[in-house]
């Protein structure tokens, strides 16, 4: 069993093993991950230095306003010709909503692009770039729909990580005046990837006195994705628990609010929760909080799992993104 106790700085894990599959046909010096159909078959990655990495949020939806993200796509190294390019080859796995209400989970078929010596893609609206190209998106896709991207580089002279990147940027027009808001993050390399469990510290002061929202009125929203670096193709189910960390409280330490759960993520879906003080019920007088986002019946063959926390100011809607961290006791990625 898991066991939390704060008052004396001890958080004890249950040992799940971790696992990590990988093909012999990649070979040893490439990190390949694998998901839903192969990003390209086994018989052509032996002779390539590759890897992957994954955008945790790609997105073109019109709620308060018109979110898109903006995406680049580069080489940094000095390899690359026109005869032998390096090959980045992705996969936009996505929600989009439905006209009666529900929500259905598409994956996109793999694409690809040809990246010369140090050289860089980019668009300022991916999904809407991915709208131009036939045949790619579900109808409506391109109008509206919530997802994560994997890219694997292929043809690089290493693979330490730096050679291929990914960098995302969601933005939306300002409502307070000219320009965008925005958030901004690099594509994981899945070493925060977790067997069991990850955590993170948020606040929350919408509820709090004039004298501790000198930063602004404060709201937290948080996103779990199942990211299957073992390539199970399962699906997975996680819960969310909130541990108050404010000075002063008598419940510091302690749970609060309601348990939130994610039912059933596919391998490379995303889900968030928007304003975590509503969706857990949490107690007014709660302005800081550890979550622990918590696999469900977590085991060897569990899927793995990433999650990310943005905090974003009630009046400007600017937002702070980062990622949780693995908790797991028996080693993380």
């Amino acid at each position: 069993m898991k066991s939390r106790s704060f008052g004396n700085a001890a958080v004890a894990f249950s040992a799940v093993a971790l696992w990590l599959a990988t093909s012999a046909a990649y070979g040893a010096t490439t990190r390949v991950v694998r998901r839903g159909a192969g990003v390209r078959p086994a018989s052509t990655s032996t002779s390539a230095v590759s890897y992957s990495v994954e955008v945790p949020v790609v997105t073109r939806v019109v709620g308060t306003a018109l979110f898109r993200t903006a995406l680049d796509i580069s080489n940094n190294t000095a390899s690359g010709t026109t005869a032998a390019p390096v090959v980045a080859r992705f996969q936009y796995s996505y929600n989009r909503p439905n006209p009666d209400g529900t929500v259905s989970f598409f994956r996109t078929p793999i694409q690809s692009l040809n990246l010369l010596a140090f050289d860089n893609f980019h668009t300022d609206d991916f999904v809407q770039y991915l709208g131009t190209l036939p045949g790619v998106l579900q109808p409506g896709a391109d109008q509206s729909s919530f997802g994560t991207l994997l890219v694997t580089f292929e043809n690089l002279p290493s693979s330490q990580g730096w050679e291929g990147t990914v960098f995302a940027r969601t933005y939306s027009a300002n409502p307070t005046g000219g320009g965008t808001v925005a958030i901004a993050y690099p594509a994981s390399l899945f070493f925060e990837s977790a067997n069991a469990t990850l955590v993170a510290t948020i606040r929350d002061t919408q509820t709090a006195p004039d004298a501790l929202r000198q930063a602004g009125s404060l709201r937290t929203n948080i996103g779990i994705r199942n990211t299957d670096v073992r390539g199970t193709g399962q699906t997975v189910s996680v819960n969310l628990e909130f541990y108050d960390v404010t000075p002063g409280n008598a419940t510091n330490g302690q749970r609060v609010g309601s348990v939130l759960t994610l039912s059933n993520l596919q391998p490379g879906e995303v889900r968030q929760f928007n304003n975590i003080r509503a969706a857990a019920a949490i107690p007014d007088n709660v302005f800081g909080m550890l979550v622990f986002a918590d696999i469900v019946g977590a085991s060897a063959s569990s899927p793995t799992i990433e999650g990310y926390v943005n905090i974003l100011d009630g009046g400007t809607q600017d937002g702070a993104f980062f990622e949780m961290k693995c908790a797991d006791s028996d080693g993380c990625g």
